[in-house]
């Protein structure tokens, strides 16, 4: 089969190459891909920035159709339409696990960069780990299933956002955009700030219903908080932009007795302010993935379509143009960017 593989460590090193199609063991399901979307942990993997064990098959934002089944995965069938979660292994004994927060799990395996990921034709995974798609559900709708997965657990799991309340989402990345959709279900007024190389992300925020959106570089972004606010500042801020700069502005942003929730993965060690947590007497939360529960919330979100997740995809490509992929998610000219391993038809969107 094809498979889009990271092949050595450091910067670049990622191909398009025959891969061995996968043997299903006990527990798990065999499934088709149909659509994989590109994560910013995949540019990170990329530059040589996040853990990786190559060589190794990327991709962990998937759904797709189950092929074969056995002893262990009764649940499923041949022909069921899935969308499925990370860690793809865990150990199950520890606190963690016993807790139901396997993204804590100390033995955690994660597929697209420590086994092999869904960047390929086929993937086998424990079938613990897929969720059923309802059939009106698209794929194309369901690949950012696992994103979202990210934005309903920080909004309605990790933290509590009120009806009324004035939040900032900094960073219109995919996270960034689902999070200010998920804030803004629960009832909050919503401010998204990004850079000019966000633009085209920028404008979709304003589509999908952000009160404010802000261009850092050409305004002043605790200004328009200022304004909004009544000089207050905003009442939760959601980093989902993972950088040095964006936090800064967050610490500025947040009202004394606030709430920072970081989501946005940093490329390493960063200085900031942490004085700030105690002068603003702040709540500072960390959202890292998801728990099973997220899931349930989230194809709920998918099947109710209260989340736009068609305005989320602005580009669809065939697998021998993951290089344009990877550049297109890159340069911020592209919202949610897909990879096609042979079931959807490739698409930009102006």
């Amino acid at each position: 089969m094809r498979a889009i593989v990271k092949t050595a460590p450091g910067e670049g090193h990622i191909e398009l190459r025959d891969w061995p199609e996968p043997t299903r063991r006990w527990g798990e399901v065999k499934i088709r891909v149909a659509a994989v979307g590109i994560c910013g942990t995949d540019i990170h993997i990329l530059h040589g920035t996040w853990r990786c064990d190559p060589p190794v098959v990327l991709g962990h934002e998937w759904c797709g159709t189950v092929v074969e089944t056995g002893p262990g995965a009764t649940h499923l069938k041949p022909g069921d339409r899935v969308v499925a979660s990370n860690p793809a292994i865990t150990c199950g004994r520890c606190f963690h696990c016993l807790a139901g927060n396997d993204f804590m799990c100390a033995d955690r395996v994660s597929a697209g960069y420590m086994i092999d990921g869904a960047l390929a034709e086929f993937i086998c995974i424990d079938a613990k780990r897929c969720h059923h798609l309802p059939d009106h559900v698209t794929f194309q709708q369901a690949c950012i299933g696992e994103p979202l997965s990210v934005a309903v657990h920080a909004v309605i799991e990790r933290t509590m956002v009120h009806s009324g309340d004035l939040v900032l989402v900094s960073g219109p990345g995919s996270v960034g955009l689902l999070t200010m959709q998920v804030a803004r279900l629960e009832g909050a007024r919503v401010v998204v700030a990004g850079l000019a190389r966000d633009a085209a992300r920028l404008q979709c925020a304003r589509r999908l219903g952000a009160e404010v959106v802000v261009n850092v570089e050409e305004q002043d972004l605790l200004e328009v908080v200022r304004d909004l606010s009544g000089g207050r500042g905003v009442d939760l801020v959601y980093e989902c932009a993972g950088s040095e700069d964006s936090l800064a502005g967050c610490w500025e942003a947040v009202r004394g007795e606030g709430t920072l929730c970081v989501l946005g993965v940093h490329p390493g060690p960063i200085r900031t302010d942490f004085n700030k947590i105690m002068m603003k007497e702040l709540r500072v939360i960390g959202s890292y993935g998801y728990i099973w529960s997220t899931w349930q919330r989230t194809v709920q979100l998918l099947s109710e379509r209260k989340i736009d997740a068609d305005q989320m995809i602005s580009h669809i490509f065939p697998m021998e143009e993951y290089e344009a992929a990877f550049r297109v998610t890159q340069n911020g000219s592209g919202i949610k960017v897909v990879l096609n391993p042979g079931l959807l038809q490739a698409t930009t969107r102006a």
